[in-house]
């Protein structure tokens, strides 16, 4: 019997110690039943509501791996009622039985729909519930005047809880709108905190959206309206998204803004923040390919390599620095003193020579045997053991059969009927498992990798429709691409670890000229 456990918390004010707790449960649980030690898959600091969570996804990517799953409680494993449903029909199709151990789910009973199906809707409901109530809690700190957010760069919070103006930050804030009404960009504005070692308010580097002036949304110092003494609250709220989990911020009207002034917060005049909004206004919030502004979240990548290829110098990732050339996106918003790095690579020869090396290295008939040897050996190697199988349906039965015997022979207590459901579920689960064994078939698996490298082969033909290249691109060498200069010619260097295809094995690493 292979098992698995998972463990989940949700916030950063939780501790590490409340994922050993569940895995303490869950060890003892095995224990009991004579289970050996589970698999384990964690994620830390993360809602139940978000469906890409690293650990999640590992361990739905490993279910092949074991046969039972265990977790804590229900909504450890998540607290979306839908996604909890179709995940759990997932691994019921795979062979894997789910076991709550605190709150008893099992998903080998019959009633299992139920309980899943309440447990689901009872920690939406919950998530609802506390997102109204905080919502309620804060709009009445707003409407009093008080903070109802995160605490500002610039201002402190004083022992009776209240803000004040931090001086050493608010210094540094009336630099930075001294140098963007004179002209500076907010990168060079960036670049010259970073080199000047002034620390950002987490205390590390500064980067370019915490000062840049997103006017429509008021955020980044430039366009904060608390600078001038004005706090304005509930622009925006966010909500989820149906496929990915994530929260995404959704604008409010005005007519639901609340707008309190504080003239005792203020930090710059009246005169310099007109001054540099109508900078702003002139300039306008311009996307990531321009000098002035940085990219905005959740739009897709416009060009083939971006954020793919990584600087040889500190590892970041590598964006579009002008109409033609990829270059260090460290270097370009966080200033020299983050990344010396000055290489500039041509997109349009880089993406066509890196292209062109993926195809005639890894996508030809003698990498994809050497890929197809390594599957196979990996399948073999995961195949379920069908005598085991055997062997725990023929002791079900054996146990099962010993309690009916009792039974007809007219002993009936309450622990005999516990004792025939719980071997009921046992025998139930036995015949699940071996039927998992002989519905294994590894034959169908090479032929689907045959046909995702054909496709692999169409997609990568051309770079014109960029999304599926990119696609095609990062399924085989990931997202790190290290590019190097060396005696005057640029490479671009895939680890061994980023090259896979389908089933995660396959072929060597590789260096590409760009």
């Amino acid at each position: 019997m292979r098992t698995a456990a998972y463990a989940r918390y949700s916030s950063d004010n939780q501790r590490d110690a409340s994922l050993e707790d569940q895995l303490r449960n869950c060890r003892a649980y095995c224990a009991r039943m004579g289970w050996p030690e589970p698999m384990v898959y964690t994620d830390a600091a993360v809602s139940g509501s978000r469906l890409d969570r690293e650990g999640y996804q590992r361990l739905l990517a490993d279910a092949h791996r074991f046969q039972v799953l265990l977790v804590d409680d229900l909504s450890r494993f998540g607290r979306d009622s839908a996604e909890l449903t179709m995940t759990i029909r997932r691994l019921k199709f795979a062979g894997v039985r789910l076991i709550g151990v605190s709150d008893g789910v099992d998903t080998e009973r019959k009633s299992h729909k139920a309980d899943v199906g309440l447990r689901g809707l009872m920690s939406e409901m919950y998530l609802d519930d506390l997102a109204d109530k905080v919502h309620r809690g804060l709009t009445g700190r707003a409407l009093a005047g008080a903070s109802a957010g995160g605490l500002p760069y610039g201002y402190r919070i004083t022992s009776i809880g209240q803000r004040a103006i931090d001086d050493t930050q608010a210094a540094i804030v009336r630099r930075i709108f001294a140098e963007y009404v004179q002209g500076s960009s907010p990168r060079e504005i960036v670049a010259r905190l970073n080199r000047d070692r002034i620390p950002s308010s987490r205390g590390g580097d500064w980067y370019v959206s915490a000062v840049y002036p997103d006017r429509k949304r008021g955020i980044g110092i430039l366009a904060n309206p608390i600078y001038v003494g004005r706090q304005v609250w509930n622009r925006s709220h966010f909500v989820k998204h149906p496929d990915t989990g994530r929260r995404l911020r959704q604008d409010r009207p005005e007519s639901e803004w609340i707008i309190t002034e504080h003239p005792d917060l203020a930090i710059v005049d009246g005169s310099t923040w007109d001054a540099a909004q109508a900078r702003a206004g002139r300039l306008g919030n311009r996307a990531s390919s321009t000098a002035d502004g940085p990219r905005g979240p959740g739009r897709p990548m416009r060009y083939l390599l971006s954020g793919i290829l990584r600087c040889g110098e500190c590892g970041g990732p590598m964006v579009i620095v002008d109409r033609y050339r990829y270059g260090c996106s460290t270097a370009k918003d966080r200033g020299a003193t983050m990344c010396a790095s000055t290489l500039k690579v041509p997109r349009i020869p880089a993406e066509k020579a890196l292209v062109a090396g993926v195809q005639a290295e890894l996508l030809t008939d003698e990498a994809f045997q050497r890929f197809t040897a390594a599957v196979t050996a990996e399948l073999k190697r995961a195949a379920p053991d069908a005598e085991a199988a055997k062997r725990r349906l023929a002791e079900a039965e054996k146990v099962h059969g010993n309690v009916m015997a009792a039974i007809r022979a007219g002993i009936v207590t309450a622990s005999t009927r516990d004792e025939l459901v719980r071997t009921e579920g046992e025998l139930e689960a036995a015949r699940a498992a071996l039927a998992a064994v002989k519905s294994f078939q590894p034959s169908q698996i090479l032929p689907r990798a045959k046909e995702t490298w054909r496709k692999l082969v169409a997609e990568l033909s051309t770079v014109a429709d960029t999304a599926r290249a990119r696609e095609a691109l990062r399924e085989l060498i990931g997202e790190s691409v290290h590019v190097t200069k060396r005696n005057g010619a640029i490479y671009g260097e895939i680890a061994p670890s980023q090259i896979t295809l389908v089933a995660g094995v396959g072929f060597e690493p590789t260096t590409f000229g760009l």
